[in-house]
């Protein structure tokens, strides 16, 4: 058996696909995922990292439960903005290779309103 690291946001579950989500609610939003031994060793932690870009990550968060099988996209992010996101899992021996990215705008602005009319 393989490791297996999948991530969701908000409902949307990558696994090494890049998505786009758009209108993350920050104050609500999680990140979740699964995540099985299979044939290595336990994780005792894991690192969301998150970034602008496709393949810069340089906001890294330690989820320190293995347990955990979510964690608040607002306390890994802090703020409104756009974010590319992958999730790993670790030990004192090392780091696995990383989830799919998760692709989102958090904290944006509504949509603008259409068909604005006065009717007689």
């Amino acid at each position: 058996m393989k490791k297996v690291v999948v991530a969701t946001v908000v409902g949307v579950m990558v696994a090494g696909t890049v998505w786009a989500q758009t209108g993350v609610d920050l104050d609500r939003a999680q990140f979740s995922w699964d995540w099985t031994q299979g044939t290595g060793g336990a994780a005792t932690e894991f690192r969301i990292k998150c970034g602008p870009a496709v393949g810069s990550y340089p906001n890294v968060t330690v989820v320190a439960n293995p347990a955990a099988r979510s964690f608040p996209v607002k306390s890994a992010i802090g703020g409104a903005g756009v974010y590319h996101c992958i999730l790993t899992a670790a030990n004192q021996y090392g780091e696995s290779a990383p989830s799919g990215e998760v692709f989102f705008a958090a904290g944006v602005t509504p949509s603008t309103p259409s068909n604005f009319r006065v009717t007689p």
